[in-house]
């Protein structure tokens, strides 16, 4: 969310467009080598953060209220020693607070809960009707922005590329207020990864089983589910290492490895180690925290990309391709 509402540069994030920021929080780092409080909720979703940042406050203030109980000598150079100590934990408190902040600004000022919840089903659910009933309902609204109204059209499209009239929703888009050279971008995602262009799995299977399957888990899992459904492909390609059945025409393989090591793809490595030409995502490194976490598999995966893409630079780079 940080990376795709505000933007993380080099582990820097700009507040500066944020209002009633102090000063000194208008540029934060957000590292997990400086900062445990984010190495521990960096993958947590929005519900949790703000439980664990509530409970960051409390803490702090429990320990502010013990340095202001100063009634000998003794406990004014105990405060003067942990002073430094205090001040960081106070700079660090504030800075999630003002990050945890601007994201529900954002989330209220441009509804996006409702937007989120409706990405996800573009992605994972099979419903054309439906789907485009609340698109054309999302495309006419105010108070949705016209990036979000880009980037439903766009999943729109992609998913329902045999069915959908384009000329219509591109029309709807800029009837919406999404700039002219931004509704160009229908064309290019479709030329870059239309049904002749991707290979096969974006979507699952779309049959009357797979949706049954879907709605029945969101109602047992809650509706707190809807907004965290999709599993980006790259974990189906993982599963397939960790169970020996990655297909060597798609991922072929060189022999000559080190003795006793793994010389085929139907082996199970211990580690493996991902590299995505044109950019990964925090959605797919918090899957693979996920993985490595459970080690059920008995395997590692690191992950890397030439950059790491939301979804203003994937469009951006789309736009010049």
């Amino acid at each position: 969310m940080v990376h795709e509402l505000i933007g993380i540069n080099h582990a820097r994030v700009s507040l500066r467009g944020a209002p009633n920021v102090a000063a000194d929080l208008k540029e934060i780092v957000l590292s997990p080598a400086q900062d445990a409080f984010f190495k521990e909720n960096a993958h947590a979703n929005f519900g949790e953060l703000g439980e664990r940042i509530k409970s960051l406050i409390d803490g702090y203030q429990s320990r502010r209220a013990s340095h202001e109980r100063i009634a000998s000598i003794e406990d004014m150079q105990a405060f003067l020693e942990r002073y430094p100590a205090f001040r960081a934990e106070s700079h660090n408190v504030s800075k999630h607070v003002a990050v945890m902040g601007e994201l529900a600004r954002l989330v209220d000022v441009c509804s996006l809960m409702e937007v989120s919840r409706f990405e996800q089903e573009l992605a994972c659910a099979d419903d054309h009707g439906g789907h485009l009933r609340e698109l054309l309902d999302v495309l006419g609204k105010d108070k949705a922005q016209g990036p979000d109204k880009l980037r439903l059209g766009l999943l729109y499209v992609l998913r329902y590329e045999g069915v959908a009239n384009l000329q219509m929703i591109k029309g709807r888009m800029a009837a919406g207020g999404v700039p002219p050279e931004n509704v160009e971008l229908v064309d290019k995602i479709l030329r870059y990864a239309g049904n002749g262009a991707r290979g096969p799995g974006l979507y699952g299977r779309r049959d009357v089983v797979s949706r049954m399957t879907r709605s029945l888990l969101t109602s047992v899992q809650g509706v707190s589910n809807v907004y965290s459904q999709h599993v980006p492909m790259l974990m189906e390609t993982i599963q397939n290492i960790a169970r020996g059945k990655l297909r060597e025409v798609d991922y072929p393989f060189v022999m000559g490895a080190p003795e006793g090591a793994a010389d085929a793809p139907s082996a199970k490595p211990s580690e493996v180690i991902i590299f995505i030409a044109g950019g990964t995502t925090y959605e797919e490194a918090t899957k693979v925290t996920e993985f490595n976490r459970s080690n059920r598999e008995g395997m590692r995966i690191v992950l890397g990309g030439s950059t790491i893409h939301n979804s203003t630079s994937f469009l951006e780079e789309l736009r010049n391709t």
